[in-house]
This record gives C-alpha cells, structure tokens and sequence, in this order.
C-alpha cells in the first residue's frame, strides 16, 4: 500500500494538478480535438500545440531505472516513442511537457528535458516484452 502512495505522490510531483487528475488517460486523437478519459467521463479538450523547437528538449535516449531505454522523436506534428528497435508508440501532447499515449501511459518531463517520469508503462505494446511493475512510476534523469 505505501508503495502505491509513493508511487502517486511521485506522478502528482511531476504533474501539474489539471494533469494529475488525469492519471487515467485514455487518449483518442479525432483530428482537430482529443478526448481524455478521467475516470468514466470522457472531457474535450483543445489539444495542446508545442512552440515549433519545444519538443527538441525531449529527443535523446532516457535510461529508466529498470534498465529500460526509451526514445522520442517527432515527424512533423507527431510524437513517438520507442523502446530499442521495437514499433514507435505515437504519443499526444497533454500540456508542456506532458504527454500521453492512446493506450493511457502518461510521460511527464520536468527540469527542461532533464527529468523524465512515465506511469502506466505496462499498456505500452512493447512492455509486455520486459518485466514491467503496474503499480511503478518509473523515473530517469539526464
């Protein structure tokens, strides 16, 4: 149990509290608008447009604390992520410096691309390939 509220605590440090709120993240991208799940309420929200460098901060290689290594790149206006040579996961801008997949895992970056936490990394497609904690939010830093 006390594992799980640090766990929570980390994400809520690394979120801004709108964020927060949002740790389960069901995300769909329908073109101009992008549906966060929050709970069992779907919300419309204005999709959040990265100034034309802002994403340069996030592309380098993270070691996790698992050992695990992810990736981020852009190709035009979209986000991915990937771990070694696995498939690229698209991910969606939340807020500066947050992202979600379609899938629900929610990457936070803090001190300018330095920092990086990453929760729900079990619904990735490639985690089910390494062991992966639920309950873990895992941290990297440069």
């Amino acid at each position: 149990m006390s594992k799980m509220i640090i766990c929570a605590l980390a994400v809520l440090a690394f979120a801004s509290p709108s964020i927060a709120t949002a740790q389960e993240v069901p995300v769909q991208s329908t073109g101009d608008s992008i549906q966060v799940k929050i709970g069992k309420n779907p919300v419309a929200t204005t999709p959040y447009v990265l100034a034309p460098q802002e994403f340069n901060t996030y592309v380098q290689p993270y070691l996790l604390e698992s050992g695990m290594v992810l990736t981020f790149e852009q190709r035009s206006h979209r986000y991915f992520t990937r771990m070694r040579n696995e498939p690229k996961v698209e991910i969606f801008p939340l807020a500066a410096g947050v992202f979600a997949s379609a899938n629900g895992t929610l990457f936070v970056f803090r001190d300018e691309g330095d920092t990086i936490a990453v929760s729900h990394m079990e619904r990735l497609p490639f985690a089910g390939n390494h062991l992966v904690d639920t309950e873990r939010v895992y941290v990297a830093q440069r």
